[in-house]
């Protein structure tokens, strides 16, 4: 399984642009549902604090929750107007996140890069493996492409305590094959940057879970 001539045919592009990876177009609704939710609260919030419950634990609650609610949209809502957006040029690789400034982890920081395939059933999964070297710390633990990571590493046989990045096909709208060209155009010949898809892994992917 490759895409080494679609990846090449965009080449050009992808060394002076980067990527952009866009959420599909089966996973928008997530945001805008996620406006409606907070509007929904703003006008149950209301309710709560023009009623008997004004200052009571049911108030407090109600703003505590409608926070945590206002942060998840937010997060979601980036991906439609500030997609998450990959770069790689000498200075190493930049991903900025929808919510996030960009972080540019240096060449030297990272141990390899992977496309891989995992089959969960009749489903096989797409994904790009970003592998940190050890002491290399860059974008939020909480962010969706480090805990994704967290969830996959042990089905690709990483030890416990492995750190890096994972781009979910699924997830976004890009071709991993072209992200595999992006960086080997600017990565030095000793990282290793590899497609292994033809290697599928015949194990139970991890679900994925509500991160930005």
């Amino acid at each position: 399984m490759t895409n080494s001539a679609d990846g090449t045919a965009h080449a050009g592009q992808v060394a002076e642009d980067g990527i952009t990876l866009r959420l599909r177009g089966k996973l928008q609704w997530i945001p805008v549902a996620a406006v409606v939710v907070v509007i929904a609260w703003a006008a149950a919030t209301g309710s709560v604090f023009d009623g008997p419950n004004q200052g009571s634990v049911a108030g407090v609650m109600m703003v505590i929750g409608g926070v945590l609610l206002a942060a998840i949209a937010v997060a979601f809502v980036g991906h439609l107007v500030r997609p998450m957006r990959v770069r790689a040029d000498a200075d190493g690789l930049t991903v900025r996140l929808p919510a996030w400034p960009g972080a540019t982890l240096p060449w030297a920081g990272l141990a390899a890069v992977s496309a891989v395939a995992v089959t969960e059933g009749g489903r096989t999964r797409q994904f790009v493996v970003v592998d940190y070297a050890p002491g290399t710390a860059a974008l939020p633990r909480l962010s969706r492409t480090r805990a994704t990571y967290g969830r996959i590493a042990p089905e690709l046989g990483r030890d416990e305590d492995a750190r890096g990045l994972v781009f979910e096909e699924q997830i976004f709208d890009f071709d991993p094959a072209e992200l595999l060209v992006l960086i080997r155009q600017s990565a030095p010949s000793e990282l290793p940057v590899s497609d292994l898809r033809d290697e599928t892994w015949e194990k139970r992917a991890p679900e994925s879970g509500p991160h930005v």
